[in-house]
């Protein structure tokens, strides 16, 4: 359970800070579905990647087609979203 923590910090890496407060990104019902859904994912593809730098959602990126499709969604709503 340890891990939980470090997964969704690697989460909110996810996304630019430049687009919302942090305070307006935790509640973020998209950012919800992200951990949700792309938890197992982020483990599975992008496991141990620093949670502060751009490295997972380039991995996110490269990954894609593996995702699972509730986290392929949740990504894709997350953009929508312009989050």
């Amino acid at each position: 359970m340890t891990r939980l923590p470090i997964l969704f910090l690697i989460l909110f890496a996810t996304v630019p800070a430049a687009t919302l407060n942090a305070s307006a990104r935790e509640r973020s019902p998209e950012r919800a579905a992200l951990q949700r859904y792309c938890s197992g994912d982020l483990v599975t593809y992008c496991d141990g990647l620093p949670p502060d730098g751009p490295e997972v959602r380039a991995c996110f990126k490269t990954h894609m087609a593996e995702l699972s499709p509730g986290c392929r969604k949740a990504i894709k709503r997350f953009r929508k979203d312009g989050t």
